[in-house]
């Protein structure tokens, strides 16, 4: 990893944030109906400034009155962009170039939070003024072209890098760089030598960048002098131990190139692994590559099969790719790929379910081969990207009283692709016909109420449901500590019943909270109604892991901020995803 040295050199080095030490559960109480102070909160927060610590609001939660108030509104309500992309026009108020990129470079991206990754992906794919104080004019143009390439988004990247005027040295680079990850060799060289070189006060870290690439192509062009040449200016430019480099030694020494230990395995690194005739196997690639690497093999065609499906559900399981592209890619890998004997490719079997799910019309035979895949994936690790995947199928099944058990899958599918109607038609079904195996799917209804934004004059009537499984005790601890804290979070006018029962199940265990004085900050940005400013530290707010992963202070704060800062929407697919993986089922697939 190099240390940046000028402004961009951040955009080609962006860290990952280190997690925080997870909070015991001795040290806090997520609930707190009785009123009485929250000493962790108080002891994460006691470095911040007096003021600041002042106005900072405990995290003791209490059942709201009707009507109550709790979050201050702003008087006019933001212009929206018409980009699509459902942001405010001044998305980057409050935000100047430099305080973007360091916020960038402290956050993983792409999210790990399927919640924050759709937010994130209309954050950097819109298309409003930008924000202000780069050191230049493609100071901006870069950080965004970096954060889509390392996002997975190499399609995009292209696209953008497409509208930008030919012959700039800058946009010539990085546009290489991408066309060579997605396999354009030819092209990839071709745009990297149609510029003049960096000037001399382009950044180091773009320079070893750029002296990599033309390793490669003096690599494809047979030019091992010129490979060994690109290998010495990249190590000048302070690159040092990668497996790009490794690779350019091999080739003048006739080598078989090393990956270094523990090593990231960037997208270029990969290239001229590959051009110096060297092998990464598939577990190492895997475990080290990164999701612009991922992408770029499940997206390129003439990657082979078996590896080309492995990446391709890695990358998803990352959110490097799309679902409906895992999909395009099980339809084509289920078809090209013949199992050898005694193995399976990874991936095989569930993608043969998915298309053999596609292609079935009996519906009872249909919702079992559904059922099957999604069983598979779920082990896989991968639930809520096969549940978005087979969401076209499920829309087209009929509730018949024969198939009343698929009642809970198909509001489960419903749910994870945002057809919250469809979802409450499937709960309404399964309560109907109970007694045909679906069970009491009553209490599906307020984790629809969570996850719909769409307002209501009953919102919170269905946590009757719920408030009945917690009082008899059959809320799994965590998930009832976790319900109080969305449902806090959100303003919920929240049953009594429902926090006596919280306060008698024990503490959850930890989770990730961000260092001191972020949640101040998220507190402020989102009062000042500073869009991308709340989004970017909400991501740094839940840490890695999202909101399945966060402690619950953490948990509260970025659903609270989401909301206050006009993104309620939002609020609620993270309040959604918090609660999802442990919400109670009443069949085991």
């Amino acid at each position: 990893m190099l240390k940046p040295s000028l402004a961009f050199s951040l955009i080609a080095t962006l860290a990952f944030l280190l997690g925080a030490q997870p909070v015991s559960s001795q040290d806090w109480s997520p609930l707190n109906p009785f009123g009485k102070t929250n000493d962790k909160r108080k002891e994460h927060e006691k470095a911040l400034p007096a003021e600041a610590d002042r106005k900072r609001n405990s995290i003791t939660f209490q059942p709201l009155s009707e009507g109550a108030g709790a979050v201050e509104r702003m008087e006019l309500a933001p212009i929206m962009a018409e980009d699509g992309s459902g942001l405010p026009f001044e998305l980057w108020r409050g935000l100047d170039v430099r305080t973007l990129e360091t916020l960038i470079s402290e956050i993983e991206i792409p999210p790990r939070s399927p919640a924050l990754h759709g937010l994130w992906l209309r954050l950097i794919t819109s298309n409003v003024p930008p924000p202000t104080g780069g050191e230049t004019d493609q100071h901006f143009m870069a950080l965004r072209l970096e954060t889509l390439y390392r996002s997975g988004l190499l399609e995009e990247a292209s696209r953008e890098l497409s509208k930008i005027q030919a012959g700039n040295p800058l946009v010539a680079t990085l546009a290489a760089r991408n066309e060579i990850g997605m396999g354009d060799k030819e092209r990839g060289c071709a745009t990297a030598r149609s510029s003049g070189p960096l000037t001399g006060n382009a950044p180091k870290s773009l320079k070893g960048l750029a002296a990599l690439i033309s390793g490669y192509c003096a690599a494809i062009d047979g030019d091992t002098a010129g490979a060994g040449l690109a290998a010495e200016l990249a190590r000048e430019e302070g690159l040092r131990d990668t497996g790009g480099i490794a690779a350019l030694d091999a080739m003048t020494t006739g080598t078989r190139s090393k990956i270094p230990s523990g090593q990231r395995i960037s997208t270029l690194d990969y290239r001229l692994i590959e051009a110096a005739d060297g092998t990464i196997e598939t577990a190492v690639l895997l475990k080290h590559a990164a999701p612009s690497l991922l992408a770029a093999l499940a997206l390129d065609a003439n990657t082979p099969a078996a590896l080309k499906l492995s990446t391709a559900e890695a990358a998803a399981q990352l959110n490097a790719i799309t679902p409906e592209d895992l999909a395009r890619i099980y339809r084509q890998q289920a078809a090209a790929l013949q199992a050898p004997s005694g193995a399976d490719p990874v991936g095989l079997n569930r993608a043969q379910l998915f298309v053999a799910a596609e292609a079935e019309r009996v519906p009872l035979r249909k919702v079992r081969l559904i059922r099957s895949f999604l069983d598979e994936s779920r082990r896989a690790g991968h639930y809520l990207t096969a549940l978005r995947m087979i969401a076209p199928e499920s829309q087209s099944i009929a509730a018949i009283s024969e198939i009343g058990e698929y009642a809970e899958t198909g509001i489960e599918v419903a749910l994870a692709a945002g057809d919250y109607q469809r979802a409450k038609s499937w709960a309404r079904f399964g309560m109907a016909v109970g007694g045909a195996g679906s069970g009491d799917l009553s209490h599906w209804l307020a984790l629809i109420d969570i996850a719909d934004s769409e307002a209501t004059s009953d919102r919170g009537r269905s946590l009757a449901y719920i408030k009945d499984l917690a009082v008899r005790g059959q809320l799994d601890p965590i998930l009832l500590h976790r319900l109080a804290t969305v449902l806090d979070a959100l303003e919920y006018n929240v049953p009594i019943p429902l926090w006596e029962a919280a306060s008698r199940t024990p503490q959850p265990p930890g989770g990730f909270l961000p260092e001191t004085g972020v949640l101040s900050q998220l507190q402020d940005a989102a009062k000042k109604k500073e869009f991308a400013r709340t989004v970017l530290l909400t991501m740094k707010t839940l840490g890695p892991n999202g909101a399945k992963g966060a402690h619950m202070i953490a948990l509260s704060d970025s659903i609270r901020a989401l909301k206050r800062a006009g993104l309620e929407a939002d609020a609620r697919k993270l309040g959604f995803e918090a609660l999802f993986a442990s919400w109670p089922r009443t069949f085991i697939n």
